[in-house]
Order: structure tokens, then C-alpha cells, then sequence
């Protein structure tokens, strides 16, 4: 469910109608309350018999609770980019201690890009709006790289993220995913 967040998202915020099949939504992995998330945030999600679906709709900011999942810190950042009004991420201080402050670079990252963002001690708030492209950092994180480039797939303008070789570590053919949802995408070498 971890690395599924990741289409998903760019369902949402793309405009493109995405199925992600293979899914065990018995699997005790905290991640799965990803589906909750979405459903808080109006998003037009459903789970078919091939899979679980996500079309492009209209988000709503909403209150996050994200102990449980630390891991959708960078992804559900980005998702609140794109979000009406205002989302609060919360009760993650734990995410501080991933392969980076993820708290922290999210913020960071996402602020190059325009967002309307505040770090707190325990998660983040974000009020959505416009991003435009811009050079940021994925500090080597595969998590904060693939939630970066799914900000610049929703943002106008080019977005050049370095680190970018770190997703290999969870999702190897991220770009190719990315690429089925029209993704502009590529990874190159400096």
C-alpha cells in the first residue's frame, strides 16, 4: 500500500482515471488507511473487484492523524498541495526520524514550489494552491523524491528533483508508472 500511494495520488491530482490492481486490503500493513485519507478528502476513490480506482476529483483539505503512517507523510504533503482549503497533518513527530527529517524537507521542498505550508513539531499545514516548478532536493529519500515528483506532475513548469536514482530502492519502475499516467518523466544523469 506504501508504494501505491503513489499512482494513487497522481490519480488524483492528474486528472487521469487509475486503477492499481494486486492490492491485499486484508493485509495488516498500517498504510492501507491511505483509503481513509482519501475518502476525508472527497477524493473519488472506490474498491472494484480489479482493484482499488481513484478518478480525478474536486479535494478538500482535511485533519490528518498520520501515527499510524508515517511512511505517507511526504505523499500525503503533497496530495494537500492540491487540496481546497486548509490540511493539518498530525501526530507523525516519528517521521523526523525516517531516512530524513521528512517533516522538515517536505516543508522545505514544497515551499520552492510555492506552497503555502507550516512545519509544527508534530506534522504539517498546508493550505492548497497553485505550485510551479522548480530545482529541489529528494535528500536521497525515495519517499520525499517520487512525493516531489508527483508535486511537479500537478505543478505548471518544469521540476528537477536530484536524487532521483534513490526510488529504485522501493519502486524501480516508478518512472515507467508515472509515464502510463502521462507523467512527463525521466531520470538522468548529471
Amino acid at each position: 500500500m506504501s508504494s501505491a500511494a503513489f499512482p494513487l495520488v497522481g490519480g488524483a491530482i492528474a486528472g487521469k482515471d487509475v486503477l492499481v490492481k494486486g492490492l491485499d486490503l486484508k493485509d495488516m500493513q498500517g498504510d492501507k488507511e491511505i483509503l481513509d485519507y482519501f475518502k476525508k478528502m472527497n477524493a473519488d476513490i472506490s474498491i472494484e473487484k480489479e482493484g482499488i480506482r481513484i478518478k480525478h476529483s474536486k479535494l478538500q483539505g482535511a485533519e490528518l492523524d498520520l501515527n499510524n503512517t508515517p511512511d505517507l507523510v511526504p505523499v500525503m504533503s503533497v496530495i494537500a498541495c492540491f487540496a481546497e482549503g486548509k490540511t493539518r497533518i498530525k501526530n507523525v513527530m516519528h517521521a523526523r526520524l525516517k531516512e530524513t527529517d521528512r517533516i522538515k524537507v517536505m516543508c522545505k521542498e514544497l515551499k520552492k514550489m510555492g506552497a503555502n505550508i507550516k512545519e509544527f513539531s508534530d506534522g504539517l499545514e498546508i493550505i492548497g494552491g497553485p505550485l510551479h516548478g522548480a530545482e529541489v532536493c529528494g535528500y536521497h529519500d525515495h519517499r520525499v523524491v517520487m512525493a516531489l515528483s508527483l508535486a511537479g506532475m500537478g505543478a505548471d513548469g518544469e521540476t528537477v528533483i536530484d536524487t532521483a536514482e534513490s526510488i529504485a530502492v522501493t519502486f524501480p519502475d516508478f518512472v515507467d508508472k508515472m509515464k502510463k499516467l502521462n507523467a512527463n518523466m525521466e531520470v538522468t544523469e548529471k
